[in-house]
């Protein structure tokens, strides 16, 4: 992606499209000079990079080229391109803070002239026992321009050129509205596209076509917080889409305060990279932390990431995780970025479906809208940490229809054990399913006997040490 002020596009009767590079010989010869700059100032400092930057920029210029073509070039090389701090005797820090110390302590804070510089020079150089050559050189090194160029990962001239158009797609897609994509693609790849689609944390909503899917994803320029971090993670998500055997997107841009449709199309393949489809990792680390601290609580449910998409109709969902525990299963959504209109037509999306139990956790701090009292599904809110506690009591809701069922086949109770449940005021659960081990009754087996025996159970945290058993008080 490129910085938005080197997005070249043309806006013509209501349709924007950008400037894309048709690789011609006056363009893949520019792009060839930038890619020589870079290999041959390995070594070089960046200042020096820089400077010969700017004379093919010029020559790009003279040549009719617009100058934004060139320097969209030269970013996408600077990514490439691997800088180090050049070696001193001192350490640059050190050598400035000794210095400021010196100027505030001799002048008052600066310097007036070539005598008063050479003085502080001169003193803190003698401290540090270099002359003062050496002093300048670690003084300099925290500037950019002084960093070396220590490697450049080479790319051909044409290949360039297409990372320059997909950057162009990127960038305009940043201030887009809403986005739809068409893919034809087989069963397999379509599963794949949908999963990096939600590891991406998009908004969207996905449909079966017959032969591909269709997506709607809300754009950037429709949420009103982080809509930076947003329009990353949907550029990242174009070349998995590109790189099918037939597509087309479809967007709505913002503009200058004008609105615009960009559209584009596999007919454009020849001069985009080609890529392949591959699932991409978690771009949230929420997800991660939630799996690893829920799996290790012992709370009798198992934890499922990446659940089979669910079809309602025409419409493919894929939750985030899948609780089961025994006949019963809840999906669980964490929602990131939203907006009240794209959650309510997911959830009107996921009405359709039967039987179907859902909690959803919101982080407030991702979220656009607080509108969510009319929406039918257990919702949480949460700030920075997902509480694994908090979700394991939402699932307690569900516990009583796993009971139900089990209660038919169950053995009977000995009376002992009854005898012994009954005796209990108040006590810790973890003392209570210690004795109860003695009788060889497994945790969750006790728990069911508590609740059958009309004991309430305070889960204010999954220790058991710190939850407390007691009789249920009857209501008059």
């Amino acid at each position: 992606m490129l910085p938005y002020q080197l997005l070249v596009a043309r806006a013509r009767g209501g349709f924007i499209l950008p400037s894309y590079s048709k690789l011609d010989d006056l363009e893949l010869y520019i792009a060839d000079k930038m890619i020589e700059v870079f290999e041959n100032s390995i070594g070089c400092k960046r200042k020096s990079l820089e400077a010969k930057v700017k004379d093919v920029e010029n020559l790009a210029f003279r040549l009719g080229l617009d100058y934004r073509f060139a320097r969209g070039l030269a970013h996408l090389l600077y990514k490439r391109t691997l800088f180090e701090k050049p070696e001193t005797k001192l350490d640059p820090l050190r050598s400035r803070l000794e210095i400021f110390k010196e100027v505030n302590k001799k002048f008052g804070g600066f310097v007036i002239n070539d005598e008063e510089r050479a003085y502080v020079l001169s003193k803190v150089a003698s401290k540090f026992g270099v002359d003062t050559s050496e002093l300048l050189n670690a003084f300099m090194a925290v500037h950019e321009e002084e960093h070396l160029v220590k490697d450049f990962y080479g790319i051909k001239a044409e290949e360039l050129l297409k990372n320059y158009n997909l950057s162009l797609t990127q960038t305009l897609l940043f201030k887009s509205l809403n986005l739809t994509a068409n893919v034809k693609m087989s069963g397999t790849e379509m599963k794949k596209l949908l999963f990096n689609v939600k590891k991406l944390g998009l908004m969207y909503m996905a449909e079966k076509t017959f032969d591909g899917v269709k997506l709607y994803i809300d754009g950037p320029a429709s949420i009103l917080k982080q809509s930076e971090r947003y329009g990353t993670r949907l550029a990242k998500l174009i070349p998995y889409i590109i790189c099918a055997e037939k597509w087309k997107i479809s967007a709505r841009i913002l503009r200058n305060n004008r609105l615009y449709r960009f559209v584009l199309s596999d007919k454009f393949s020849r001069i985009l990279p080609r890529y392949k489809l591959e699932l991409v990792d978690y771009d949230s680390e929420l997800e991660k932390i939630f799996y690893r601290r829920f799996t290790t609580l012992g709370s009798g449910w198992k934890l499922y990431r990446e659940p089979e998409p669910l079809i309602a109709g025409r419409s493919v969902f894929i939750p985030d995780f899948v609780f089961e525990k025994d006949n019963v299963r809840v999906y669980f959504e964490i929602v990131g970025f939203w907006t009240h209109e794209y959650l309510k037509r997911k959830m009107e999306k996921l009405s359709s479906l039967r039987d179907l139990n859902m909690i959803i956790a919101v982080n407030q701090e991702l979220a656009c809208s607080t509108l969510m009292k009319d929406l039918p599904f257990n919702i949480i809110f949460f700030k920075r940490k997902l509480s694994p506690v908090e979700v394991y009591r939402r699932l307690k809701e569900y516990e009583k229809f796993v009971i139900k069922i089990e209660e038919k086949e169950e053995e009977e109770v000995p009376e002992k054990i009854i005898d012994y449940v009954k005796s209990i005021e108040e006590k810790k659960l973890s003392d209570v399913l210690k004795d109860l081990s003695k009788y060889g009754i497994s945790e969750e087996k006790a728990i069911k006997i508590l609740e059958k025996l009309g004991f309430e159970i305070d889960w204010q945290s999954l220790d058991p040490s710190k939850i407390i058993v007691r009789k249920k008080i009857e209501k008059i």
